[in-house]
């Protein structure tokens, strides 16, 4: 539970001395009956019960103080909230219990909009009463981001009025805190597009709204890892739909995951339209003072260290003197971003040549150049697939920063007496060891298996199916199609392991220094295991061939359920490796870093 959602909670100790006095005229055993058959939802019970004392209705039933809607909405039994409220009167529905709540206060936490609309139906006032700490119901239907229909209809039915003034008083601060964290953006901007003043709340760690945002990096594009399709659909699908839009509509509804996908860019495309409010109604305030503490250090550490870039650009051109910011013990942006491994954020400096220079060239206390930061292993590389990939990608981004460095970094020492490049050694020993084990591992198996087809291959080169011609030794089926499909796919499947086995070969007695990951052992590796794919596919289209051959006279059909099993192998040969393969080739020869050269 977080600081603002435990604010809710009532003091326990004022709670406790009420309940204590209301106790003692209290009759718990009549009342009873008629509270255990609100909480099992037993509307025949609870309306015997009322008609034969209709002042039950508006009566204290528990030791909480809760009349029957109370009752009803701590119950979750929405029905018969909507059942109750007809008989109530309008005063009634108001009545806030020991706890300090009204039936709308529970009612907000549930997801039953229906409910909500009954009681506001019956009290249109009822959403601006608060509870003993001045919260209006909208607060208490954010704590629970199940339900965003509730808090849009409670958003739509809350004004800013005495005694609550939600929207500009003392709980204002809880409520953009709580809309911020929960993702509901877009709720967030219509409320600020009515009352700007949220917009430049804020607290000793400057805005509320951006130090929230600062600590969600999946809340923006940048902190997505979305897989090839979700990304199109991504990119795809619009933010607003119209109701002549029936494709997307209908989409929605067929894949679900189509709607999670939307809801995730209206919530990222909204955070930007977020920051980008907050920050322009921060500028236009002449205050020199306010806005530097408004966008404060820890913002933009927390922005930076995160990976929102998205929020650094928009913060870095309403102020861009922020770009200066220092943090002790953890140096400027560059060097932040350098450290926590933030590609995208020190992209997005890199398109200041100048200022970007300068950042690059400062030391941080421990005399440790960038070069000496980016030579610190990364803990988060461990998400790329395979120890070698994760060495590669570690020493593709230290050679790009050390390239932005001042060449005399190379042999500065740092407050230990190490070089950058001693750094990178030390600091990936561990990582080095193993991604040599993952390659040589990865190619002894896949040796193991071009081994085996290439025995095969060469055993069916000299036993043709059929056999041969006993006079003149030539094979039986030379002049049919399928023959020479079987022979050129032996080939191919024989060559292929041959030289997939020769290329694992070579691997294994590389000498695995730190600079061949880079390049060297990659290139092996994805040419060895293409060539094995290879090996694979022809190996299964020549038994194919061969058996298709032998049957074919006599079941005609046999060609068509060969060819469908033979593609099982290949089928999942492709599943299991074509991922690792995909990703061997980016990591090699993708544009990671190209963005630091230009």
């Amino acid at each position: 539970m977080s600081s603002v959602e435990s604010s809710l909670l009532t003091d326990f100790d004022h709670v406790k001395a009420a309940v204590t006095e209301f106790a003692r005229g209290f009759n718990h055993s009549y009342y009873q009956p008629l509270h255990l058959a609100i909480l099992n939802g037993d509307w025949e019970s609870t309306k015997a019960f009322i008609d034969n004392d209709p002042t039950a209705l508006t009566a204290k039933v528990t030791i909480l103080g809760r009349n029957a809607l109370h009752v009803a909405a701590v119950g979750a039994q929405w029905k018969l909230v909507e059942k109750l409220v007809q008989h109530m009167p309008a005063n009634t529905v108001a009545e806030l219990d020991l706890m300090g709540c009204t039936c709308l206060h529970y009612v907000a936490m549930g997801e039953s909009v229906n409910a909500a609309k009954a009681l506001v139906a019956k009290n249109p006032s009822v959403t601006q009463v608060t509870d003993f700490k001045g919260f209006t119901p909208l607060i208490y239907s954010i704590t629970s981001t199940n339900c965003k229909e509730m808090v849009w209809y409670l958003v739509l039915n809350t004004t800013d009025e005495r005694p609550g003034c939600p929207f500009s008083g003392p709980s204002s601060s809880h409520l953009v805190a709580l809309l911020t964290a929960a993702g509901f953006h877009d709720i967030t901007m219509h409320l600020l597009q009515h009352y700007p003043n949220l917009a430049t709340i804020s607290d000793s760690n400057g805005s509320i709204i951006l130090n929230v945002l600062s600590k969600l990096p999946s809340h923006f594009q940048s902190g997505h890892k979305l897989g090839f399709w979700k990304t199109c659909i991504y990119h795809c699908v619009p933010v607003e739909l119209e109701s002549g839009n029936t494709i997307w509509n209908a989409l929605q509804i067929l894949v679900p995951s189509i709607k999670l996908i939307r809801d995730t860019k209206l919530r990222d495309v909204y955070a930007v339209k977020l920051v980008e409010f907050v920050s322009s109604q921060a500028s236009t305030m002449n205050d020199n003072q306010f806005w530097q503490s408004f966008v404060s250090a820890d913002i933009i550490f927390s922005a930076t260290s995160s990976g929102i870039v998205e929020l650094l650009t928009i913060c870095f051109r309403f102020f861009p003197d922020l770009i200066w910011t220092h943090i002790p013990n953890e140096g400027y942006v560059a060097q932040i971003a350098i450290k926590n491994r933030q590609e995208k954020v020190f992209s997005l400096l890199c398109k200041m040549p100048i200022i970007c220079k300068l950042l690059v060239l400062a030391l941080d206390e421990s005399q440790n150049t960038t070069s000496h930061l980016a030579a610190r292993f990364a803990f988060q590389t461990k998400t790329i697939s395979g120890a070698a990939f994760q060495m590669q990608r570690e020493l593709q981004w230290f050679k790009e920063v050390e390239k932005l460095d001042h060449p005399l970094h190379k042999e500065v020492k740092n407050q230990d007496g190490k070089t950058a490049w001693q750094v990178f050694k030390q600091e990936h020993k561990e990582l080095l060891e193993e991604g040599k084990n993952w390659i040589k591992d990865t190619s002894n198996s896949c040796m193991l298996v071009a081994t085996l087809i290439a025995t095969i291959a060469f055993a069916a080169a000299i036993t043709v199916p059929g056999g041969n011609n006993q006079d003149k030794g030539i094979p039986i089926f030379l002049k049919d199609t399928t023959f020479m499909i079987f022979v050129v796919s032996d080939a191919l499947a024989l060559f292929s392991s041959m030289a997939s086995l020769l290329v694992f070969l070579a691997i294994l007695n590389a000498r695995f220094a730190e600079e061949d990951f880079v390049v060297a052992l990659p290139e092996r590796l994805i040419l060895g295991l293409a060539s094995l794919f290879i090996a694979v596919v022809t190996t299964m289209v020549a038994f194919g061939a061969a058996l298709s051959m032998l049957v074919k006279e006599r079941v005609k059909w046999a060609p068509i359920p060969i060819a469908l099993l033979a593609c099982v192998p290949i089928a999942l040969f492709t599943q299991l490796q074509l991922s690792l393969f995909i990703e061997m080739m980016k990591s090699t020869y993708g544009s990671h870093f190209s963005y630091i050269r230009k």
